[in-house]
């Protein structure tokens, strides 16, 4: 049996610093120096230097030298593209390839929904949420269509936690489409699956405008 490799201290500084700006504990537009990120992660410069070039590649980070580091924003363009992405293929996972979706789990999915609306407490919603849709996404048997969703998914978990934060009834209103489009699964309507699952893409691509908005006036950057 093979022994596991423990991650590089680089792997490690990437994925500490960008789970913190995909929860947001590193929010959009904030500044960050490579001094306290050294001292946070309690590693030596060169790793850490690394890992900031490696997510300034990705777009997470923006460097500017002699100036300090700041973590990407999210332009209401963004949002735009991203939904623009999630309304081609998730409703089209669903509408063509349904019938690969286990039904023993949607049900386990489909049962949370349902208890959120009397219990009203759900901890763990954006984990619960991220694992819905790509379980759902996981249908497809396309690897090229796969890696198009995986490309948006830290920005668009980003705005799903901004979006909770900001507009408190969206988490309520986001488990009910949620249980919809479980039901409808669990009917095998794909196309009324479909149908739930876009209109849970507007409200949700709205909801992100109005907190990027909310924010600034102006529709440029957050």
């Amino acid at each position: 049996m093979a022994v596991q490799k423990e991650p590089s201290m680089q792997s490690k500084a990437y994925h500490f610093i960008k789970n913190k700006i995909t929860s947001c504990e590193y929010a959009p537009n904030q500044l960050l120096s490579e001094s306290l990120l050294q001292e946070e992660l309690g590693f030596s410069r060169t790793p850490v230097r690394e890992a900031i070039s490696r997510l300034a590649q990705e777009g997470l980070l923006k460097v500017f030298p002699k100036r300090g580091i700041v973590v990407s924003g999210i332009t209401v363009s963004d949002i735009r593209m991203i939904f623009e992405v999630r309304t081609l293929v998730e409703p089209y996972a669903l509408r063509t390839c349904g019938d690969n979706i286990n039904q023993h789990e949607i049900e386990r999915f489909s049962q949370i929904f349902h208890d959120f609306e009397t219990t009203n407490n759900c901890p763990d919603f954006y984990e619960l949420d991220d694992r819905f849709h790509l379980f759902l996404i996981s249908a497809l048997q396309n690897d090229y269509l796969l890696d198009l969703y995986a490309r948006i998914q830290t920005q668009n978990i980003r705005l799903r936690i901004m979006s909770g934060q900001s507009i408190d009834r969206r988490l309520q209103e986001s488990m009910e489409e949620h249980a919809q489009i479980a039901d409808a699964c669990l009917a095998r309507n794909w196309e009324l699956a479909a149908s739930a699952m876009l209109q849970h893409l507007e409200f949700s691509k709205q909801s992100a405008l109005t907190t990027i908005l909310r924010f600034r006036s102006d529709t440029d950057i957050i």
